[in-house]
C-alpha cells in the first residue's frame, strides 16, 4: 500500500469507531477502473449497513463528511497542499476520493528524486526467500517451456529484492536417474567417444531422441539395459559415471549461452546426485514414524490417501532413489542453511500433485517449516502448429526461438527505424523482450500460444512496444537537451500550471508504481507488473500524440519535461523488474 493508502485506510477506520461505534479490521481501498469515478474507492458502507442496522448511504455520507473535515494534507516547500480535491459519498454506498492536482505533481518529484529505485521498498523487512527455476534435465536442450519457467523465476526474483527481500536464486539440476541413461546409454553404443561438433546440450540431447526412436523397435531390451546402467550409476562403477560426467558437462556448457541470451542467472547450483543417499535417510525417517511402508515388493510407499491425496512411492523396490527421495532431504538442507521465510518451487502446473505429496510428507515428518514451501505452478506452452514431445524430437527448443525472434526483430529494426547505432545489439535486445514480454504479460496459470506475429511487432500489447516507448521518451529527452543530467522539480514552480487531462492520466499510472510491484510481489505475479507497463505506455503515446513537449513554452514545457522524465524512469524500472534490457535509442 502506498502512504496515501495507508493514511486513508487508517483514517476511516477512525471514522467508523467514531460514528458506527464499530473497530474494521480489513477495509479494502480500490482504484476505480473509471478514473471519473475517483482515484480511491471504498464499499465499506455497504458492508457495515447490516451490522449496524443503518441504510448504507446513510453511512457513506457520515464517512464522507468526515473525511472533509480531517486534516488530509501533504507538505512541500514548508506549503501545505490538499491530497484530495473531491470527497463524496456515491449511492448505493461507495465513498469515492478524487487525489488533488497538487499532489499528483508532487509525485513526479518523488520519482525523479527516487531514479532507479522508484518503485522499491522495504516490505520484504529482510526476509529470506529461495526461489528454484529453472530445472532442466541435463539429457537435452531447454524448450520453449523452460524458457517460461526460467522467466518467471528470474523475473519474480527481480520484483520480490526490489521490495526488500533476501532471494537465493536457485536452479536445482537432476542430474541423477534413468532420465539421463537413456542419453548415455546411447552415446556408450554409438558415440564413438565423439566431442560435440555442435551446441552441446544439442548433441545430447540427439541421444536422448535417438533412445526413443530405439526404444520404439525394441522397448524391453533397451528398458533392460537402461535399468543395469542405472544400477551401475547407484554402484559407483566408474566407466559409468565417466559417461555421466561427461554428458552431464556438454549440456551444462550447452546451457551457458542458452541463459545468457534469455538473461538468466542462479545464485547457486543444486545437484540432485548429491542427495541420493542423504534421501534414502530421511526414507528411513518416515518407516520409523509410520508415514510410510514398504511393500511386498520391498518399495517404500507414503501413505497419503487418508490426506485426500494418492500413496506415493519415496523408494523403489530394486532401492534406487526417485525425486521425491532427494526433494524431502534437499528442502531440509536449505532451511538448515537459509532459514527461509518461504520457498518457492517454480514448476509446471502437471506437478502440483507431487508438491502436495511433497509438502505433506514434510509436515508429517514434523517440520514446521512445511508451510512456507510454496509452489508456483505455470501453464503449457505450444505454438500455434500444436503442442511439443521431447521424445519424438518435435520440440521446439530455446535457442531457435531466440534466434528466430532475433531475425524477425532485425527486420522489424530495418523496416520501422531509419537509422541505428548497432544493429546487432538492438535485435538481440528487442528479441529478448519480445521472448520474456511475450510469455511474462500472461497470468502463469494459463496456458500459453506463444505466436511470432504477435509478439515482435513495435504496435500493440507486445515487448518491443514498450521498448519503443522507452526510447521515444529518451528521445525527446534528448531534444530537450536533459539526457541523464538531472532534473529540477518542484511543486512550488508549477502549482499554476493547469494540466490537461492527459497528462494528468499519466501521472495517475505512474504514481501506482510501487504498489504494482507490491502486488506482483505479494501474488508472485510477474505478469502485473507486464500488463500495469503496457497500459502506462498507452497512456504516454496518447499524451504524446496530443500535448506539445518541446514546442511548449517556459514553465509548461519544462512541466512537461518532468513528466516525460518520470515515464522513462517507470518503464525502464519497470522492464528491468521483467529481466528486459531497454534500448536507449531507437
Amino acid at each position: 500500500m502506498s502512504a496515501v493508502s495507508v493514511l486513508l485506510t487508517e483514517k476511516i477506520k477512525d471514522i467508523i469507531k467514531k460514528t458506527q461505534g464499530v473497530e474494521v479490521k480489513d477495509l479494502v481501498l480500490e482504484h476505480p477502473a473509471n478514473e471519473k469515478f475517483g482515484d480511491f474507492a471504498t464499499s465499506i458502507a455497504m458492508s457495515l449497513a447490516k451490522k449496524v442496522e443503518k441504510d448504507p448511504w446513510e453511512i457513506a455520507q457520515e464517512i464522507a463528511g468526515e473525511l472533509k473535515g480531517a486534516d488530509l494534507s501533504f507538505e512541500s516547500s514548508k506549503d501545505h497542499y490538499p491530497i484530495f480535491s473531491s470527497i463524496e459519498a456515491v449511492k448505493p454506498g461507495f465513498v469515492n476520493l478524487t487525489l488533488s492536482e497538487e499532489w499528483l505533481k508532487e509525485q513526479i518529484t518523488e520519482v525523479l528524486e527516487a531514479g532507479d529505485k522508484y518503485g522499491s521498498s522495504n516490505v520484504g523487512q529482510n526476509k529470506n526467500i529461495i526461489i528454484e527455476y529453472s530445472q532442466p534435465n541435463p539429457n537435452k536442450p531447454m524448450h520453449i517451456g523452460h524458457a517460461r519457467n526460467n522467466f518467471l523465476g528470474s523475473s519474480l526474483a527481480q520484483i520480490l529484492k526490489f521490495v526488500g527481500y533476501n532471494v537465493t536464486k536457485m536452479n536445482y539440476m537432476n542430474d541423477w536417474g534413468t532420465h539421463i541413461c537413456k542419453s548415455m546409454l546411447m552415446y556408450q553404443k554409438y558415440g564413438n567417444d565423439e566431442e560435440p561438433n555442435k551446441k552441446s546440450d544439442h548433441l545430447v540431447g540427439d541421444f536422448y531422441i535417438m533412445y526413443e526412436k530405439e526404444h520404439g523397435k525394441n522397448p524391453e531390451s533397451l528398458e533392460t539395459e537402461l535399468a543395469e546402467m542405472f544400477k551401475k550409476m547407484e554402484s559407483g562403477d566408474a566407466k559409468t559415471l565417466e559417461i555421466w560426467k561427461k554428458i552431464t558437462e556438454w549440456a551444462y556448457k550447452g546451457w551457458e549461452e542458452t541463459y545468457k541470451d534469455e538473461n538468466v542467472s542462479f545464485d547457486t547450483w543444486v545437484y540432485q546426485s548429491n542427495y541420493t543417499k542423504a534421501g534414502k535417510e530421511i526414507v528411513g525417517l518416515a518407516i520409523k514414524k509410520g508415514i510410510a511402508k514398504k511393500d511386498k515388493s520391498g518399495a517404500v510407499i507414503a501413505k497419503l490417501e487418508k490426506y485426500g491425496m494418492p500413496d506415493k512411492v519415496m523408494l523403489r523396490s530394486d532401492g534406487t532413489s526417485i525425486y521425491i527421495t532427494q526433494d524431502t532431504q534437499l528442502a531440509k538442507d536449505n532451511y538448515e542453511k537459509y532459514n527461509f521465510d518461504k520457498r518457492i518451487y517454480v514448476v509446471d502446473s502437471r506437478q502440483s500433485d507431487y508438491f502436495r505429496q511433497l509438502f505433506k510428507v514434510l509436515e508429517l515428518l514434523g517440520f514446521e517449516w512445511a508451510k512456507k514451501l510454496y509452489h508456483l505452478a505455470y501453464g503449457w506452452v505450444s505454438l500455434p502448429e500444436g503442442a511439443m514431445s521431447s521424445r519424438t524430437g518435435a520440440v521446439v527448443n530455446a535457442d531457435d526461438v531466440f534466434k528466430k525472434l532475433n531475425n524477425l526483430e532485425r527486420d522489424e529494426v530495418r523496416n520501422s527505424i531509419k537509422e541505428v547505432e548497432n544493429l546487432d545489439t538492438t535485435s538481440r535486445n528487442l528479441a529478448l523482450a519480445a521472448f520474456r514480454y511475450g510469455i511474462l504479460k500472461i497470468d502463469s496459470r494459463q496456458d500459453i500460444v506463444f505466436d511470432y506475429a504477435k509478439v515482435t511487432k513495435f504496435e500493440g500489447n507486445t515487448g518491443p512496444y514498450l521498448m519503443y516507448t522507452y526510447a521515444r521518451a529518451k528521445s525527446i529527452l534528448e531534444k530537450a537537451g536533459i539526457g541523464e543530467k538531472d532534473l529540477e522539480f518542484s511543486l512550488k514552480k508549477y502549482e499554476s500550471i493547469k494540466m490537461t487531462d492527459k497528462e494528468l492520466a499519466l501521472v495517475r499510472a505512474v504514481y501506482k508504481f510501487p504498489e504494482v510491484v507490491i502486488e506482483a510481489a505479494n501474488g508472485f505475479a510477474p505478469h502485473v507488473v507486464a500488463n500495469y507497463l503496457y497500459e502506462t505506455a498507452q497512456r504516454f503515446n496518447s499524451f504524446y500524440a496530443d500535448t506539445p513537449v518541446l514546442n511548449a513554452k517556459g514553465d509548461v514545457r519544462s512541466c512537461r519535461e518532468g513528466l516525460v522524465k518520470c515515464l522513462s524512469v517507470v518503464m525502464k524500472n519497470g522492464l528491468g523488474l521483467l529481466g528486459i534490457k531497454v534500448v536507449e535509442k531507437m
